[in-house]
């Protein structure tokens, strides 16, 4: 019997995935949906612009791609306890809230009207994915009994103080973990079970 006759075509490269859609972040953050340019995208990832259009034909595809990679990789810890589930989550959510993210998103939120679906994508890829992830963090704890309050307005507080403190006191605020310590252990001794100060 012969060998097996191998595959044709050339094994699609991750690395360049990753830095393209890295570029049209950046593209993005600067120039937003309205100025996006697939040419400067291969110029900054350092790729053949044919290589782009093989794997995206169509610019809102990149563009949609591009914002969803901003939540990826955002997951549920699964710790087994609030403060740690906490601890391992908050660089990627602060990460979400800083630049060129921030960025992004106040662009998205500008642009919305004349890019509905990309809009729609934007806020199902990065800002949904995001607060559901949280969400079923503070629901997880509520289920252990570590909390009793709503899961919901504990996780929009939570995503509250990250962006105030973001907006208000700058960005390297919430990436210090130090300071990203001390916003975990004041969301979980505020609404935890039994703690000083609440009313059952």
């Amino acid at each position: 019997m012969g060998a097996a006759t191998p595959a044709r075509g050339r094994r699609r490269d991750p690395s360049i995935d990753e830095r393209v859609l890295r570029a049209a972040v950046e593209e993005l953050a600067e120039r937003g949906i309205a100025g996006f340019a697939t040419n400067r995208v291969a110029a900054r990832a350092g790729v053949d612009k044919r290589g782009i259009y093989a794997r995206w034909p169509e610019r809102d595809r990149l563009i949609t791609d591009a914002l969803g990679s901003l939540a990826a990789g955002l997951t549920v810890p699964g710790t087994g306890a609030l403060h740690t589930d906490l601890l391992a989550i908050v660089p990627a959510v602060a990460a979400v809230f800083t630049s060129p993210r921030i960025e992004i998103l106040q662009r998205c939120v500008q642009e919305a009207q004349e890019y509905p679906a990309i809009y729609t994508a934007f806020r199902r890829d990065s800002i949904d994915r995001c607060m559901a992830v949280v969400e079923e963090i503070f629901r997880s704890a509520a289920q252990r009994g570590e909390i009793t309050g709503d899961p919901v307005l504990a996780g929009e507080a939570f995503i509250g103080i990250l962006l105030t403190r973001s907006g208000f006191l700058g960005q390297a605020t919430i990436l210090d973990p130090a300071q990203q310590e001390a916003i975990v252990a004041f969301i979980v001794d505020a609404i935890a079970t039994g703690s000083p100060g609440r009313r059952n």
